[in-house]
């Protein structure tokens, strides 16, 4: 049985299984962007003619982060950049800065950058983000005045500058930059500088290899926190972003883990007689939600990481699992068989009072809300349909929007900015991940260039 054949829901349950994907050996994540949003807002990154003139003193280029950059704006699924070849032909200062030069090509924003060498392997990196069709009042007009062209300047809309960068910083660089980007144009903060954590399958001459990785969001620098022959799953980001929660099977048996991202140091946190399983910080950063199974039926309990108390907050005969919290730790989402087919339930932490939040569609699971609390993305499968999608919820009016339409869609995790959904999917016989965008209009498809990847988590803001 393939992993993408066994359901969100009933995947909590299962203590051990088989992975029979085809991988390739030495996998790792390498996320290509294959589709993007028809309609984006268009953008040139560039570098600015002032670097260019000095560019054999440079010993680097702006080049580098501007296509760092202009991978990231073409991810999130709000921006078609522009690439250097469809670039117009800039020979000064003057024209570059004038509105008319980027028009011809359709670009509403642009980004002119410069690296300037400081010594010893220091860097400034400075850019400016212009607005091309708001021309300042002061900015002139395009015109022939006593013999000269005076040229209209697009407004500024951010101008900065980074002093004492490292060349090896540059890709960390570029994607706080594509954040400052992002935040001035859509009024959302920027997510390109967080991180993913996802599970790594490969197959080897002895079997599956499972690996928990880490890597920058958009899949570089990927990093192996944990290997093992058996399966790992449900990784869970401290609401700090400095360890995970995960769930293991290398002692042929459920048990949950915590890991320090920085150092590899690792922790057991819970490994009762049956499931140990889908671990989940609460916002304080003091209690992991579990789901157990120590008493009969899969239950939720509170567990605090320090003392590891427990206290069991749902009861009955219903199978509940896969917890969520609300931004402010006063109740969770959680998915339950309880009404006969798993659907997503409300949990009053306080009260104790539980609600069942979801009625469309013949099974919902795997619950994530946004940082705003008004919208609910989740597994979603349609009355009559035998295929699982990624859909949101508005929880105000019930209404609900499918986001994703291949076979088998599942593992939503969000941007931090709610933005943004990761979330696993199947291309052929191996997984991959998708991103869509929380109102459906960008889409892309993330395969890794070799293996298969799946469980992706997406961190919180990091900084």
């Amino acid at each position: 049985m393939s992993f993408l054949s066994i359901t969100s829901f009933y995947r909590t349950f299962v203590s051990l299984f088989c992975l029979g994907m085809a991988l390739n050996v030495n996998a790792r994540l390498n996320i290509e962007i294959t589709q993007g949003e028809a309609g984006g807002i268009p953008i040139a990154v560039t570098t600015s003619v002032q670097e260019n003139a000095a560019k054999k003193m440079v010993g680097s280029s702006f080049d580098e982060i501007a296509q760092v950059v202009r991978n990231d704006l073409k991810m999130c699924g709000r921006f078609s950049p522009l690439y250097p070849e469809q670039f117009p032909t800039v020979r000064s200062a003057q024209q570059e800065l004038d509105v008319g030069t980027w028009q011809t090509i359709g670009a509403e924003n642009l980004v002119l950058g410069t690296v300037t060498p400081t010594g010893n392997d220091f860097y400034t990196v400075s850019f400016k983000l212009l607005d091309v069709y708001n021309v300042p009042a002061e900015g002139g007009t395009s015109q022939v005045n006593n013999g000269e062209l005076v040229l209209k300047n697009g407004t500024v809309l951010v101008e900065k500058s980074f002093p004492g960068i490292r060349r090896q910083d540059f890709r960390a660089l570029a994607h706080h930059i594509s954040d400052i980007i992002y935040e001035r144009l859509t009024g959302i903060r920027g997510a390109f500088s967080t991180r993913i954590a996802y599970v790594m399958v490969v197959k080897t001459m002895d079997g599956n290899r499972y690996s928990l990785e880490v890597a920058d969001a958009d899949g570089f620098n990927p990093v192996s926190l944990v290997t093992s022959k058996q399966p790992i799953m449900s990784p869970s980001w401290s609401k700090d972003g400095r360890r995970l929660a995960y769930v293991s099977f290398e002692k042929n048996r459920a048990e949950i883990y915590i890991i320090d991202v920085a150092t590899g140091k690792r922790s057991l946190l819970s490994h009762f007689q049956g499931i140990n399983g889908a671990p989940a910080w609460s916002p304080d950063g003091h209690q992991l939600a579990v789901v157990l199974s120590k008493t009969g039926n899969a239950k939720l309990y509170l567990m605090n990481i320090a003392s590891k108390e427990l206290v069991q907050i749902t009861d009955g005969y219903s199978i509940d699992t896969e917890p969520a919290w609300s931004a402010d730790g006063r109740s969770l989402f959680f998915t339950s068989n309880r009404g006969g087919k798993p659907q997503i339930y409300r949990l009053d932490l306080a009260s104790r009072k539980i609600d069942r939040v979801t009625f469309i569609g013949n099974y919902n699971a795997r619950p994530m809300l946004t940082p705003d609390g008004k919208h609910l993305v989740m597994m979603h499968r349609e009355d009559k349909a035998d295929q699982f999608h990624i859909a949101s919820l508005e929880l105000a009016s019930g209404q609900v929007t499918v986001l994703t339409h291949a076979r088998l869609d599942e593992s939503p995790t969000l941007s931090p900015n709610g933005a943004m959904v990761l979330y696993g999917t199947q291309d052929g016989d191996r997984q991959i991940l998708g991103l869509v965008t929380l109102d459906g209009r960008g889409q892309l498809r993330l395969p890794a260039r070799e293996g298969s990847v799946q469980e992706p988590a997406w961190s919180p803001f990091l900084s």
